[in-house]
């Protein structure tokens, strides 16, 4: 016996058809709903996708040099703190010394050497300071540590000035030490003599980090701490209280134009973080600006989705009450 009649499955398939059509954009929609990005963009887009990758190259670009930005400011924000330190140190230290009274006696003069001793031994740990495990110091060699201790300079210094007793004598020798590439060079730097590569942080920027232990002018600075250091009597005590007290004095004076050479260096890199801060402002509009574009290029319309959501759920719901009711038909038919 021949239950459904040819009408009968023409009507199952259509149903059937448009079941899994209706099923396949409902997936389709709530594909769009949880990940915000239009099924259509060919449509869209008039089947040319390539000004869309274009920008997200573009924005993947612009989010890498935001990160190198960022590092750079922390590197330089690290950095400048460290030389901040010395630079306080060199002012205070120095501005009590030529504070000295010319009566002052021998036991004020040790404490200023004591003083001076502590505060180099802060410089260098200063200097071979880091962030993330890379030192700020060492040029290119970022894995070293670019200063031997204090004590090794000092051991240096006092075998050169060991001997002496006058005080322009004992400044001249400590100055040649530091000048010398046998003496501070060889001795107590162990970073490149090579500056770190310059650094991209925008698509027309970039920034260099000219920063060495060995630079001349932080070289004043432990310089002038150094000659703080011999006037105790633990360095040289062969010194009379005059002569240690006329050391301290030079180191004094030294330290004021150390200090001015610490701004000097400060002040370039302010200068580098100004640059950074300028660039990561434009960065993020730049972000900002893609990442609108592409949204519009690529984002549905939540709103317009929603409604489209429902309006395919209402279609199913039809759909299957159409197809209960034709089926409870055939098998009234049947019976």
């Amino acid at each position: 016996m021949n239950v459904q009649s040819f009408g009968d499955m023409a009507q199952y398939l259509f149903l059937r058809r448009r079941s899994v059509e209706l099923n396949k954009t409902l997936d389709t929609l709530t594909q769009e709903m949880s990940t915000g990005i239009a099924s259509n963009l060919p449509e869209r887009l008039g089947g040319d996708l390539g000004f869309v990758v274009d920008l997200e190259r573009s924005i993947s670009k612009m989010d890498s040099y935001k990160v190198a930005a960022q590092e750079a400011g922390l590197f330089a924000s690290t950095a400048q703190s460290y030389l901040e330190r010395i630079n306080d140190n060199a002012l205070n230290l120095g501005s009590d010394i030529l504070a000295l009274s010319s009566t002052s006696n021998d036991t004020t003069t040790q404490e200023m050497a004591t003083q001076s001793a502590n505060f180099l031994t802060e410089t260098i740990a200063n200097l071979n300071g880091k962030l993330s495990g890379r030192s700020l110091f060492a040029g290119t060699d970022t894995s070293s540590t670019p200063l031997e201790s204090a004590d090794t300079m000092m051991t240096a210094l006092i075998a050169e000035v060991g001997a002496l007793t006058d005080v322009d004598d004992i400044v001249q020798a400590v100055e040649n030490w530091f000048n010398d590439p046998a003496g501070f060079d060889a001795i107590m730097y162990n970073g490149s003599t090579n500056n770190m590569s310059a650094v991209r942080i925008g698509a027309n920027e970039e920034v260099n980090f000219a920063l060495r232990a060995d630079d001349d002018r932080l070289k004043q600075a432990m310089q002038s701490f150094a000659l703080g250091a011999l006037a105790s009597s633990d360095s040289l005590s062969h010194l009379s209280t005059v002569e240690s007290s006329a050391l301290i004095k030079r180191a004094g004076t030294e330290l004021m134009n150390a200090q001015s050479e610490l701004t000097d260096v400060q002040s370039d890199l302010g200068f580098i973080q100004a640059r950074i801060d300028e660039t990561q402002t434009r960065n993020t509009a730049a972000l900002t600006s893609m990442g609108t574009t592409l949204n519009d290029l690529i984002l549905a319309d939540p709103a317009e989705t929603a409604s489209r959501v429902e309006e395919v759920q209402f279609q199913l719901e039809a759909l299957y009450s159409i197809t209960v009711r034709s089926s409870q038909l055939n098998l009234l038919n049947y019976m």
